[in-house]
């Protein structure tokens, strides 16, 4: 196969063979630029906006965190006196949320899970709850597969937690 090649390159003139050269350059170039550059290029700018958007989804977070952390724990507010499991099933249902897991602990504890949920809409809830008097005792929140949205799992409360 080299042999052939070699017979063909040296059949051709020395005009040629620049001619060639200067082509096969070109190509090379070419071929690096759309095969190469122009992807990497796409990558980064795809890269730069999943950045800028995670900033904003973490700024909005953080927000609604403090926020949170400003309300008082210790003021138990005049919740009605419905059970926790049906209160709770209740506000999610007020607010649009569909709780994927509610099991009751017990008379004033509930344990659920979110399986996706706006951050502004998860924690605008749980300030309404905690409103009714039902506390956030723990909770977990990871990245949902639907962009910018998390998954909750979550005890709930009801009372002053002291």
């Amino acid at each position: 196969m080299m042999e052939r090649m070699k017979s063909l390159w040296a059949e051709r003139s020395a005009r040629e063979q620049v001619m060639l050269g200067v082509m096969f350059a070109l190509l090379a170039g070419v071929i690096l630029w759309f095969g190469v550059a122009m992807p990497l290029d796409r990558a980064q700018i795809a890269a730069r906006d999943d950045l800028r958007a995670a900033t904003d989804r973490n700024a909005a977070v953080r927000a609604a965190v403090k926020q949170l952390k400003a309300l008082p724990r210790n003021a138990q507010a005049a919740g009605p006196d419905a059970p926790i499991d049906q209160l709770v099933g209740q506000s999610a249902g007020e607010a649009g949320l569909t709780l994927e897991r509610a099991q009751a602990q017990g008379a004033d504890r509930m344990d659920i899970a979110i399986a996706s949920v706006r951050p502004v809409a998860l924690f605008s809830w749980l300030a309404t709850l905690e409103a009714q008097g039902v506390r956030v005792d723990t909770m977990s929140a990871r990245p949902a597969p639907t962009a910018g949205s998390v998954s909750v799992q979550a005890v709930l409360a009801r009372g002053n937690g002291q």
